[in-house]
């Protein structure tokens, strides 16, 4: 009799793991804990507890690895999936300490598993742990029974979920029983990561680019997905540049065109793969396409920015979003006076350059590089009535390139021309070093003063000036000539005495 319920028990084990534990991908793997061996083959220990271990993974690449109920097999070489949760129900009507019960589990419909299987009762859910950072939780304290095992939650870039699966306590294998029994169902998952190029257009009215990085899911066999949409809402102080997206590529190339569209509505800028482009990804399974967005910047601050991901199979809508990207964009105001009097001055000119050294920790020795930048696509800029010199916006630093966030970015202005009556600077004095904040400057706040002198005019022949001095002169000349005669007289007196 045990020789017959080994038979039979293997047969239907078999013919089930076809349908469901084959075709899931769950038996194997090398890297997770080494089941128990099993006992050989004899009567089942109806006493005995049991577990299930379940160690998830993302799909493979290439031909599956062979993986063993028993913990044993080929290495898996696809991470792991933390987070997933699943729920075992023992399959009550199922008794297999009978014989006739192991024919119960022959053409199972598992299609509403996790809610009812027809012509079976379910047990109570039995909630394993989430998965750990390895993809591996444990069912324990089994009893004998069949039970089936459902992915009941999971992260949001896991975009095709395992299907509902059945193993018994204890498991028939290589003549044995397996009471400690490892499954391995694997799955699609995506993920989605934002960036910022580094920034090259450093005045208000560039362009910043982002590029967005969206792991392509690897699907079951059959399986198409049935959307792939990549999305940017910018910010209010970004505005689109051209359609909002500078490329599409996969891997580095560029995608072929007949695969997506682009379109927006307000500040959001779509990219939607066409049935065409999603079977071709498809074949793509684990590459990575990286849309780029682009804006243009038209307001200073701190402006941050993430996009999403919408990716549909079946049994599977998911949303995953990216990380947040930042980045910090400053005015710079200036005031330009008179020297001795500080009265605004009107009329001056100046052009903005990009500083040697950005980021050093003072700017007072900043020294002008490159050609004058353009801000709002003016490169100069006039003091008004107020003496004011209004620079609109400037940028300061983002989240990804060093240094990442920095509060401030050094600048230098250089006087182009002084207004009708005053010195124009030159050599060195003409360049003055700012640095330059994010956001927008207080009233009467000024990232410079910049002060100029008057013109230098020819000596006027003044009363004042040069006439005092021929004054003097000639009144010299009358004192000379008076003491002169005052000799003269008295030499004269002392003859006439001595006659």
């Amino acid at each position: 009799m045990a020789e017959f319920k080994h038979t039979r028990g293997k047969r239907v084990l078999s013919g089930l793991g076809a349908i469901t534990l084959a075709a899931a991908g769950l038996f194997g793997g090398a890297g997770a804990a080494l089941a128990d061996q099993g006992d050989a083959v004899g009567n089942i220990d109806v006493d005995r507890p049991g577990s299930i271990q379940i160690n998830k993974h993302k799909h493979q690449n290439g031909t599956d690895a062979t993986q063993k109920p028993d913990g044993s097999g080929d290495a898996i070489t696809s991470d792991g999936i933390a987070g997933v949760e699943f729920t075992a129900y023992q399959l009550t009507d199922v008794n297999l300490g009978e014989t006739s019960d192991w024919d119960k589990l022959d053409n199972l419909d598992l299609s509403n598993a996790c809610t009812s299987i027809p012509n079976h009762t379910l047990g109570s859910p039995i909630v394993a742990p989430l998965t750990d950072s390895k993809g591996v939780t444990t069912l324990t304290g089994l009893k004998l029974g069949a039970y089936v095992i459902c992915e009941t939650a999971a992260p949001a870039e896991v975009v095709d979920r395992s299907q509902p699966f059945v193993v018994t306590i204890p498991t028939p294998f290589e003549n044995s029983w397996l009471y400690d029994v490892n499954v391995y169902p694997k799955n699609g998952t995506t993920g989605i990561t934002k960036s910022i190029d580094p920034q090259s257009d450093l005045g208000l009215g560039g362009v910043v680019n982002f590029p967005v990085t969206v792991d392509v899911p690897k699907t079951k066999s059959g399986e198409n997905m049935t959307r792939f949409e990549v999305t940017d809402t910018f910010d209010s102080r970004l505005g689109l540049n051209g359609t909002g997206v500078a490329s599409v590529k996969l891997d580095g190339v560029a995608v072929n065109p007949a695969y997506y569209t682009v379109s927006n509505e307000g500040q959001t800028v779509k990219v939607e793969f066409t049935e065409a482009g999603r079977k071709w990804l498809k074949t793509q399974g684990e590459k990575k396409v990286v849309v780029t967005f682009s804006a243009v910047v038209k307001e200073v601050g701190k402006i941050e920015n993430d996009a999403e991901a919408y990716i549909t199979t079946p049994g599977h809508n998911g949303k995953v979003e990216s990380n947040d990207v930042t980045t910090n964009w400053g005015d710079l105001i200036a005031l330009k006076t008179a020297a001795g009097t500080n009265a605004a001055l009107e009329g001056a000119k100046f052009q903005v350059f990009a500083a040697e050294a950005p980021y050093a920790d003072t700017c007072d020795g900043a020294i002008a590089t490159g050609e004058a930048l353009k801000v709002n696509g003016t490169d100069t800029f006039t003091s008004g009535k107020n003496g004011v010199i209004d620079i609109a916006g400037l940028y300061v630093s983002d989240s990804e390139h060093d240094k990442k966030d920095a509060t401030q970015r050094c600048y230098v202005l250089k006087e182009t021309k002084a207004p009708a009556g005053f010195v124009t600077p030159t050599g060195d004095k003409a360049f003055t070093p700012v640095a330059v904040k994010i956001g927008a400057n207080e009233v009467g706040v000024y990232d410079a003063t910049i002060v100029n002198s008057q013109q230098d005019v020819p000596e006027l022949p003044l009363t004042g000036a040069n006439g005092q001095i021929l004054m003097v002169i000639g009144g010299t000349a009358v004192l000379l000539v008076a003491g002169g005669m005052v000799i003269v007289s008295r030499r004269r007196a002392a003859r006439e005495e001595t006659k």
